[in-house]
């Protein structure tokens, strides 16, 4: 369900994506501000230096997920990816509220307008404003490479490592996906999952005939498998059964795409003592496609 969820949001456009990611640092900077119950300020350069640093701490957890973008796609945990980036950009906005406040108290003597952090152009208006004083005991200290023109200079470093860094992810990202679609990576991949989902949905045991029931299904990898019990068992499966089955089998709506994708489809007969009968093995290549 999450991996679908997490698939479903992957295709979103670009314009919805992005709105989503902003909704989700609004969201990071409710909650700070909401819990913020500190009284220190920062000046102007240790708070451009400070909002550049957490931009590129979120865009270092998108270039994490891009480093395993596609064993995230074939094992099934591509949410963890989609979910980290969500908690990220939460995150940064609970950090981006919490340092956009103290800058508005420097400014203006109170926390109020730190929302304007969150509103693109409006923020320059925060960042720019000089101290209301010189002197503040509520004042933060700062290293010097966050102070006076080193501190704009590094945050201009960091913002733009931090812009790099996400295009760079985003770029490698699409790249690595689509080497591994061409390589059919994917198809193997969700070939498995298909199966493995088709085996979870039958109901087992159920009735075939007077003398066989399907008692489970197995999925291992592109094989499925099909086990029935026969009692009173048979000394061997005949051939019109077999060429019956594995026909049926061929021109079945609900098997045909995952065998044209490659999947090992396995009738196996059972006694009821757990020894075999027969098995009638159905594949694209018997399949005659």
């Amino acid at each position: 369900m999450l991996e679908d969820i997490a698939l479903q949001y992957s295709e979103l456009p670009e314009d919805e994506m992005r709105a989503l990611s902003y909704g989700l640092v609004i969201l990071g900077g409710i909650i700070g501000g909401l819990t913020n119950r500190s009284l220190v300020e920062i000046r102007r350069a240790p708070y451009f230096a400070l909002s550049g640093l957490v931009f590129l701490g979120v865009s270092a957890v998108t270039f994490a997920g891009m480093a395993f973008i596609v064993q995230a796609l074939v094992g099934g945990f591509f949410w963890t990816i989609v979910g980290l980036e969500m908690l990220a950009a939460v995150v940064g906005g609970f950090f981006v509220a919490r340092i956009a406040a103290a800058r508005s108290r420097d400014a203006y003597g109170h926390g109020r307008m730190a929302a304007l952090a969150f509103i693109p152009i409006a923020n320059f208006w925060l960042l720019l404003t000089p101290s209301k004083s010189e002197v503040s005991a509520n004042r933060a200290p700062t290293i010097p490479l966050l102070t006076g023109g080193i501190g704009v200079l590094s945050g201009f470093v960091l913002l733009g490592a931090g812009i790099g860094l996400s295009a760079y992810a985003q770029v490698e990202g699409m790249k690595r996906v689509e080497v591994a679609a061409a390589a059919g990576v994917f198809n193997e991949a969700m070939l498995d999952r298909t199966l493995a989902t088709m085996a979870a949905e039958v109901e087992t045991p159920l009735v075939v005939d007077e003398t066989t029931a399907l008692v489970r299904m197995e999925a291992q990898g592109p094989e499925l498998r099909y086990i029935y019990e026969v009692d009173p068992p048979a000394d061997f499966l005949p051939a019109d059964m077999r060429i019956g089955l594995l026909q049926q089998n061929c021109a079945y709506e609900g098997l045909t795409g995952v065998i044209d994708a490659g999947a090992v489809i396995k009738h196996v007969y059972l006694r009821k003592d757990g020894s075999e009968i027969g098995v009638v093995e159905v594949t694209r290549q018997a399949c005659g496609r």
